[in-house]
C-alpha cells in the first residue's frame, strides 16, 4: 500500500544567518526525514501554484504580514493547511523596540520601518495556529500571545560541520604560540552594550596577564579607556559563516555577554556556545535561559552573571590550562550528540508529530519515524558531496526581486523608505550614526 507522505513548505522574508538557521537547516533536516518539502523566499511565492502544491504545513519564519501573505494563508486555511510561524528572537513584540540597542535606530526612517515591521509580524503570528520557537524562553513569550508554541532549537548544518571540522584540525596541527587569544563575534552592531558589561572585568585581567590578547570579530564599538592595552586589541571585519570557524578556532576563549535584565536579549538562542564547540573552543558566557540550557558550568562551559563573576571566571580560565582544554573537548562532544542535524531532525519530527495531534488529531507522519540511526546512513549513502539544500537558496533572491517584492505588497513610499536605510548604512563607515 502507497503511503502518502507529509508535505511542508517554509517561507521567510530575510536573508542572512537568521534565514539560514531557521529556514535552510529546517529544510535540510526535513530532507533527512524523507518528506516533502520546499524552502522559498516571499518574494518568490509566486512560483507557488496552490492548484499543484498542496501543503500540510506552511511555516512563514519571519515574516511580515501584507497582501501577499494575506492571499496564501485565506487559500490554504480553507483547505485545511497547518499555517505556522517561526521565530529566533522577539521581533513580534513590539515593546521589545526599546530594549534593541542597533545604532542606526538614530535614524527616524530606520526605526519607523522596524516598527513596522514589528508590528506586521504580530500580525503574522496571530493569524497563525502556532508556532516553532528557538527556545523555551521564547516559546513561553508566544504562549502569552494566546499561540501554541513548541521549541525547536538552532542546530549546525552538514556544511557547517565540514567547515568546523577543518578549521579544528588546522588549529591542531599550527596552534602554538606564546600569547592567549580572548574572542568575541558579533554579527551585528547591536551587542555593544552586551560588550560594555564585561569591559571592566576584561580591563583587569588584561593588566594582569600580559600576554592575552582580546579578537573582535564584526561590528563592535569597544568604547574608550583602554590605554596601552588597546596595542593588544585585533579587529576583525565581519565574514563569511563558512570564514568564522577559522577565526573561532584561533580563540582560546570564546565570550558570549548578553545584558541579563534585557528580555530580547533572554530571547536569543545558544549558537555562540555552538558555533565555538565545534572547533573547540571554551565559551565563558552569560546565563540566560538558552546557555544554561547548553552549558553545564565547569563542565563543558562556564556561566557568568555579575561583573565579579566575569572577572573571577576570566582569571580563572586564562590560568589553566588543563580547565580549557577539559571544557573545550566536553563541549565538542556534547555539540555532536545534541546538536547534529540528524539529532535535531528526529527532534523536528516528534515536535511535528505532537503539532498535528494537538490541532488535527492526528500525527504528521503516517509511518514510523526515521531514526538518527537511519538518517545517518542515508547521509553516508549520499556521500559528503551531496547537496542537501541548493547553493541557490542562500543567494536567492536577488537585492532587485526584493525591492520589487516590497513595491507590490508595501507600495512606493515603503520601498523609498528600505532604499534610504540601505544607502545611510552604506555611507555609515564615512558618516557613522552619531550615539544616543
Amino acid at each position: 500500500m502507497k503511503i502518502n507522505l507529509p508535505s511542508l513548505l517554509i517561507t521567510c522574508e530575510v536573508r542572512g544567518d537568521t534565514r539560514r538557521y531557521r529556514s535552510l537547516h529546517l529544510l535540510e533536516q526535513l530532507n533527512f526525514l524523507g518528506i516533502t518539502c520546499r524552502f522559498l523566499h516571499l518574494a518568490d511565492l509566486s512560483q507557488v501554484d496552490p492548484a499543484v502544491f498542496r501543503w500540510d504545513m506552511i511555516v512563514f519564519q519571519r515574516a511580515a504580514y501584507g497582501q501577499r501573505i494575506r492571499k496564501l494563508m485565506d487559500y490554504y486555511m480553507r483547505r485545511g493547511t497547518v499555517i505556522f510561524s517561526d521565530f529566533d528572537d522577539l521581533i513580534f513584540d513590539i515593546g521589545m523596540f526599546q530594549h534593541i540597542n542597533s545604532p542606526d535606530f538614530v535614524d527616524p526612517i530606520r526605526s519607523y520601518l522596524y516598527k513596522k515591521t514589528m508590528q506586521n509580524i504580530h500580525i503574522t503570528l496571530q493569524r497563525s495556529e502556532g508556532s516553532l520557537a528557538s527556545t523555551e524562553f521564547l516559546a513561553a513569550r508566544i504562549r502569552k500571545e494566546g499561540k501554541p508554541a513548541w521549541v525547536h532549537r538552532n542546530a549546525f548544518s552538514l556544511e557547517m560541520l565540514r567547515a568546523a571540522e577543518n578549521a579544528r584540525l588546522e588549529k591542531k596541527r599550527h596552534h602554538k604560540r606564546n600569547t592567549l587569544v580572548i574572542g568575541y563575534a558579533s554579527g551585528t552592531p547591536t551587542h555593544n552594550r552586551d560588550f560594555e558589561m564585561i569591559k571592566p572585568a576584561l580591563l583587569e585581567v588584561m593588566r594582569k596577564h600580559p600576554q592575552v590578547e582580546l579578537h573582535l570579530v564584526g561590528p563592535l564599538d569597544v568604547g574608550e579607556g583602554w590605554g596601552t592595552l588597546s596595542e593588544r586589541i585585533r579587529h576583525f571585519p565581519l565574514v563569511p559563516w563558512r570564514d568564522l570557524p577559522f577565526l573561532l578556532a584561533g580563540f582560546d576563549l570564546n565570550l558570549a555577554p548578553l545584558v541579563m535584565d534585557n528580555p530580547f536579549a533572554q530571547s536569543k538562542s545558544e549558537i555562540k556556545w555552538m558555533e565555538a564547540a565545534m572547533v573547540e573552543t571554551p565559551t565563558i558566557a552569560s546565563p540566560t535561559d538558552a546557555f544554561r540550557f547548553s552549558i553545564r558550568h565547569q563542565e563543558n562551559g562556564w556561566l557568568a552573571e555579575t561583573g565579579e563573576d566575569w572577572k573571577n571566571g576570566l582569571d580563572a580560565l586564562i590560568q589553566d590550562h588543563s580547565l580549557r582544554e577539559n571544557l573545550a573537548r566536553q563541549a565538542y562532544d556534547d555539540v555532536h550528540r545534541h546538536y547534529h542535524p540528524a539529532k535535531r531532525a528526529e527532534d523536528l519530527a516528534k515536535t511535528l508529530n505532537e503539532i498535528f495531534m494537538a490541532l488535527r488529531g492526528r500525527p504528521f507522519f503516517p509511518g514510523d519515524i526515521p531514526t538518527r540511526e537511519e538518517m545517518m546512513d542515508r547521509i553516508e549513502e549520499r556521500g559528503s558531496g551531496h547537496e542537501w539544500v541548493p547553493a541557490k537558496y542562500e543567494r536567492d533572491p536577488s537585492y532587485f526581486k526584493l525591492g520589487f517584492y516590497a513595491l507590490r505588497n508595501r507600495g512606493v513610499k515603503s520601498l523609498l523608505m528600505s532604499a534610504w536605510v540601505w544607502f545611510r548604512r552604506m555611507i555609515a563607515p564615512i558618516f557613522p550614526f552619531r550615539k544616543l
